[in-house]
């Protein structure tokens, strides 16, 4: 008996019609579906009329689900891997999957189709020449703190994905070491009714969602070091960083001293290349979090 194939299929990321031909006659063909979410994949999969079982493959059980797929598959059924939405392993589970099946030398097929990433690239009016994937950034401690860092030194335009709870957060991170002139476009809803962009750059991002509160799902794309060099070229990432070191210096003596956050804002918007905006938020920071005027 011939052995299975493993399909890789892509799911809409909003607008269910965003599904590929191939994809649907595929997933009709296949013995089962592996799906991150099956309560979601049964809601689509029905529209299509598409009956094949469905198997619970998460972050949480892949590898424990690894023998039980090799086993389907040995005995000559074919699978379809998808995602909740978008494009299988990017940002999500089938990572090991893939790599387990590929040394067992198992043939793995792979459709085109939706991405977040790409769609919102592609309307940012950022260089899409050359530009690298990130997704979602660890929620806390060191590594996220490493991974806003290596951000900074990124050459070529950028993708993120982010969550509304931790939207305003990243965009203060990466005001802080050193990104919040970057330009940025945050595409929000995408292929849905509302799909909507902001372009701007980091800090009047950040100031535009205090006024909005983050709702729905994010891709942020920014601008790269190269790129944002170019565009400024006699301000260095070097003497930025000094700078930017000597201001908090100047506002952590003048906390010290009783100014309020905002009269020091204004006071210290006259006397660096930092604009208010900027020192305000960092000086919220460096006051524990408070907007005491």
């Amino acid at each position: 008996m011939p052995r299975g194939k493993l399909y890789l299929i892509p799911m809409p990321i909003g607008n269910d019609k965003d599904i590929t031909l191939r994809s649907l006659e595929q997933l009709k063909m296949v013995d089962y579906i592996l799906s991150e979410d099956t309560r979601d994949a049964k809601i689509i999969l029905a529209k299509y009329q598409i009956s094949a079982p469905l198997i619970s493959y998460h972050l949480y059980n892949e590898k424990e689900k690894l023998n039980q797929i090799i086993e389907l598959m040995a005995d000559g059924n074919n699978l379809a891997l998808i995602s909740d939405a978008g494009m299988p392993l990017i940002s999500d589970p089938g990572y090991l999957l893939v790599k387990k099946l590929i040394e067992l030398n198992f043939q793995i097929i792979a459709l085109p189709g939706a991405n977040a990433g790409l769609t919102a690239l592609i309307a940012s009016g950022l260089n899409t020449e050359k530009f690298i994937f990130f997704g979602f950034i660890a929620s806390k401690g060191n590594e996220r703190h490493n991974q806003i860092k290596e951000l900074q030194d990124l050459p070529y335009t950028f993708i993120l994905y982010e969550a509304p709870h931790r939207l305003l957060k990243t965009l203060n991170e990466l005001m802080l070491n050193n990104m919040g002139n970057r330009k940025i476009a945050i595409g929000r809803e995408l292929t849905k009714k509302y799909e909507n962009y902001l372009y701007t750059d980091i800090i009047n991002a950040y100031q535009h969602f205090q006024e909005e509160s983050p709702r729905g799902e994010f891709v942020l794309i920014i601008e790269g070091s190269i790129d944002y060099l170019k565009r400024n070229p006699n301000l260095k990432e070097e003497q930025r960083t000094e700078e930017l070191y000597q201001l908090k210096e100047d506002i952590t003596e003048l906390l010290t001293g009783g100014m309020k956050v905002k009269a020091i804002s204004n006071f210290l918007a006259k006397k660096t290349k930092f604009n208010k905006n900027e020192i305000y938020q960092l000086t919220i920071d460096l006051n524990d979090g408070s907007r005491e005027a």
